[in-house]
């Protein structure tokens, strides 16, 4: 498992929760994490580890997140953006304030890859957008 693998199963593990309570997002990621460890033959350790401790933290500041992007996607708000784009702004938002060993440079062009492999034709545009705007946010 790569890390933009990791990434794109914190995704959809997003996209999961959208759907439930908060009280359901943790036993969301024990389900899949533990199915994972499962599955791992011991090689992935570090990957299992980096998406425990990225769901853990998108969770621990979701609101924080959900503001940013709020602030930073003009005239949308959360909750009428795309279930998948939102998983995808989600980690990235988490990633660019919260992750330093991250360059921002990767951030954005992995949440891109994931929006064209997972999304509609118009997501990865809105999504640097907004990242764009993220960036200059935090950076101010």
């Amino acid at each position: 498992m790569t890390r933009r693998n990791a990434r794109e199963l914190i995704m959809q593990m997003l996209y999961e929760y959208t759907f439930h309570n908060k009280e359901d997002g943790m036993s969301l990621m024990r389900e899949k994490i533990d199915k994972l460890r499962k599955e791992d033959d011991g090689s992935n350790k570090a990957i299992l580890k980096f998406v425990e401790e990225e769901y853990c933290g998108i969770l621990e500041h979701l609101d924080e997140i959900d503001e940013l992007i709020e602030k930073s996607a003009a005239n949308w708000s959360v909750s009428r953006i795309a279930k998948v784009d939102l998983g995808i702004l989600r980690f990235a938002v988490y990633e660019l304030k919260w992750q330093d060993d991250i360059p921002n440079k990767v951030v954005v062009n992995e949440a891109l890859e994931i929006a064209k492999a997972y999304s509609t034709d118009k997501s990865p545009k809105f999504i640097n957008g907004v990242l764009g705007n993220v960036i200059k946010l935090i950076e101010a």
